[in-house]
C-alpha cells in the first residue's frame, strides 16, 4: 500500500497523522486535560474526514473533525462498535489505566473508518498548559455577537 509523503507518524514516514495533530495539538491537549478532570481516565477521539490526504496543506486547510473524550467507563463499549478484537480492547482499558494524563495523550483517529491508535509521550506541552492556554484564549474562538458586528 502506498502512503502519501506528508511527515512523520512514530516514526513511520508517510502518515498524515502527524501533520493533523501538529495543527491541531492545543485543542487535543485540551480535550484530553478537561476530559480527565470532569470524567477521569479515558481516550481522545479524534473522527477526520479527509477525501485525499496528498492534496490538503496542513497549515492552510481547514480539516473537517471532531473531538470528543471517551471516560474509561464508556470505553469498552466505544471501541466494541469499532470491531476491535477482544484482546486489542483490553489492552487499551489497561492503557487508559495506568497512563500519566498530564503527560500522555492516549488517541484514537478515525479517519473514513480507518483506525489508528496511539500515545502521544514526551510532550513538548503538557495537556494541562494545552488546558489553560485555550481557557485564556476561549475568546479568540468565539464568534462575534451581532451587537459587536455592528461597531
Amino acid at each position: 500500500m502506498m502512503r502519501p509523503p506528508t511527515e512523520v507518524w512514530q516514526g513511520c514516514s508517510g502518515y498524515w497523522q502527524s501533520a493533523f495533530i501538529r495543527e491541531n495539538f492545543l485543542t487535543l491537549g485540551h480535550a484530553a486535560w478537561q476530559g480527565y478532570l470532569t470524567q477521569g481516565q479515558g481516550m481522545v477521539v479524534c473522527d477526520v474526514v479527509i477525501a485525499n490526504v496528498e492534496i490538503v496543506d496542513w497549515q492552510s486547510d481547514i480539516v473537517e473533525h471532531t473531538i470528543r473524550f471517551i471516560p474509561l467507563s464508556n470505553l469498552a463499549a466505544h471501541l466494541q462498535t469499532l470491531n476491535l478484537e477482544s484482546t486489542a480492547i483490553e489492552h487499551l482499558l489497561n492503557t487508559v489505566r495506568t497512563y500519566d494524563p498530564a503527560q500522555q495523550i492516549l488517541l484514537l483517529m478515525n479517519k473514513n473508518g480507518r483506525i489508528e491508535i496511539g500515545i502521544l509521550k514526551q510532550l513538548s506541552v503538557s495537556t494541562t498548559d494545552c488546558y489553560q492556554q485555550m481557557q485564556k484564549r476561549w475568546p479568540e474562538f468565539q464568534l462575534s455577537s451581532p451587537q459587536q458586528s455592528g461597531r
